[in-house]
């Protein structure tokens, strides 16, 4: 398809002129090099101009999360044992209040059977599969409780449900 005429030999560049768009072009990448791909993709800022165009931290947080995949990876690498949840409720004596005249006799409502009481539950979970654990208590009691994963990864979210409403606990 013919769209235009061929250029003459006076209307092409000469070489000193390629020569110099090299050289303007050349500079101009290493400047953009050194200003914007350093800090944005690997965290390194040798001029300040990254950190004040807020390139620097897009990438440490690309460094970040590289190194959270490679964990991730090197987790996933690792052979998997058999998962264990392990849940120990300890229930917490509440403090009695201290009146001005104290009763001669302070009734004990705590059951000492209970006060010291350990459950261990054991759980296997094939890769990707999740359950649920729940521990009934009364308003106002507290537990001690932990999680063990043998190795591997758990992800867990601790709430209260009761009354209609749902209180997380998340930290």
């Amino acid at each position: 398809m013919y769209n235009s005429d061929l250029p003459s030999r006076a209307e092409l560049p000469t070489s000193q002129q390629l020569r110099k768009s090299t050289f303007i072009a050349a500079i101009a990448s290493l400047v953009i090099l050194i200003t914007v791909v350093l800090p944005s993709e690997y965290s390194i800022d040798p001029t300040g101009i990254g950190r004040a165009m807020g390139l620097t931290q897009m990438g440490e947080i690309k460094a970040q999360l590289a190194e959270e995949a490679a964990a991730d990876a090197k987790a996933a690498a690792m052979p998997l044992s058999q998962p264990q949840v392990v849940t120990q409720p300890t229930p917490i004596q509440q403090p009695t209040p201290i009146a001005a005249n104290p009763p001669a006799i302070a009734p004990s409502n705590i059951n000492p059977a209970l006060q010291n009481r350990t459950d261990q539950l054991s759980i296997t979970l094939a890769p990707g599969q999740g359950t649920e654990v729940k521990m009934v208590m009364k308003a106002g009691a507290q537990a001690n409780f932990s999680w063990t994963a043998n190795g591997s990864i758990l992800n867990y979210d601790t709430h209260g449900d009761g009354g209609g409403q749902s209180v997380s606990y998340e930290k």
